[in-house]
């Protein structure tokens, strides 16, 4: 959605790639009880950050290409695309060796990399905790002279680069140093990687607002991403934006989609009107069906505005293996959630159900 575009999760992406480019440096010290750090500490995030294609257009009638697929494809791509672009950008901040390492007095090896880039300085930090808990840390260095942080978390290591983990993102001190995205609040992100068949991810958005929209209300909601390795997998978010350009304020957007890479898939949407953010009204329902090539094989919703240009057509009852199912009304809100049941499992499995948010948003610098 335009309002809050999740444009910092590839901040996120970013800073966890780019400590997993400094692989095969000697950061370790011979008298640390724990080990030292090294390449297998560094998460890889693989093709839970990976680009999609780019999103079809917008459907009307069977045969063109669907419209949930493409509004699910352009919000999660609108994250990822920011990988890609932030991801160089950021991987130059781990080259080389580390600036410094060393043991904390509780005798845990750390390492940090330090790099200046466009101007600012960048730390990127990683403290072991216990032989499966790894700190993570990435400060900013301001134009006063002070750090901030940038992202702070928890990595729960179960085999090399591969566990489940929390990473919180401070939207505001990243737009502070680099003017980008202009958003305040914070961004959680959960993973588990640590299955091969299997992997997921969550993002929350906290008390979310647009620096370019000051009137608008902050928001909080999030996005579930499972894959199921080979096979397809299922996506659901929440978003907020000015959708209905006739209508007063904005419109906030729930969805679930599921696929099948040999079938195709099938969407579910609610949307509500946030002319009044207090008390959101519900404008309609969506389904949707598509084909392997994306291209809309039914499609049925309760607006009757828009029969005329996007009717109804085909059984959207069985699409793609997969059955209808309804977005909760709930979801479409300010505090809108819709979560996977599968995921919450998978996280609760790879230990970062374990991580709590205070855990997650500590800032610890183990070189000071």
């Amino acid at each position: 959605m335009n309002h809050l575009r999740p444009t910092l999760a590839g901040v996120l992406f970013a800073c966890t790639v780019a400590l997993a480019a400094c692989g095969g440096n000697d950061t370790g010290n011979d008298n640390d009880p724990q080990g030292e750090i090294t390449d297998a500490d560094i998460v890889d995030l693989g093709d839970l950050v990976q680009l999609a294609p780019d999103p079809a257009a917008a459907a009307e009638m069977i045969g063109d290409p669907a419209t949930i697929l493409a509004e699910s494809k352009r919000q999660a791509d609108v994250a990822r695309t920011d990988v890609a672009a932030v991801f160089d950008f950021m991987k130059q901040a781990a080259e080389g060796a580390p600036a410094a390492k060393g043991v904390t007095p509780g005798g845990k090896a750390w390492a940090r990399w330090v790099k200046d880039i466009s101007g600012r300085e960048i730390r990127f930090s990683v403290a072991r905790m216990t032989d499966d808990r790894l700190r993570y840390l990435v400060q900013g260095k301001g134009a006063d002279g002070t750090y901030k942080p940038l992202l702070t978390g928890i990595f729960v290591k179960k085999a090399e680069k591969r566990g489940g983990g929390r990473f919180h993102v401070n939207l505001s001190n990243v737009s502070d140093l680099y003017q980008v995205p202009g958003a305040d609040g914070t961004l959680h992100f959960v993973f588990a990687n640590h299955k091969d068949e299997v992997r997921g991810r969550r993002i929350a958005y906290l008390n979310v607002t647009r620096r370019e929209d000051p009137m608008a209300p902050a928001a909080n909601y999030g996005a579930d991403l499972v894959r199921i390795t080979g096979k397809g997998g299922r996506f659901r978010s929440v978003g907020m934006g000015d959708l209905i350009k006739a209508a007063p304020g904005n419109e906030v957007f729930a969805l679930r989609v599921q696929w099948n890479r040999d079938e195709g898939g099938r969407g579910a949407a609610a949307m509500a009107s946030l002319a009044n953010p207090q008390s959101p009204v519900l404008l309609g329902t969506a389904h949707e069906c598509w084909d392997d090539q994306g291209l809309r094989t039914a499609y049925m919703d309760d607006y009757a505005a828009n029969d005329a240009t996007n009717p109804n057509e085909g059984d959207v009852s069985m699409c793609a293996g997969f059955a209808k199912e309804d977005v909760p009304e709930s979801a479409a809100s300010l505090s809108g959630a819709d979560p996977d049941a599968e995921l919450d499992a998978l996280l609760d499995d790879s230990g970062a159900s374990d991580v709590t948010e205070a855990e997650a948003s500590m800032m610890e610098d183990p070189g000071t």
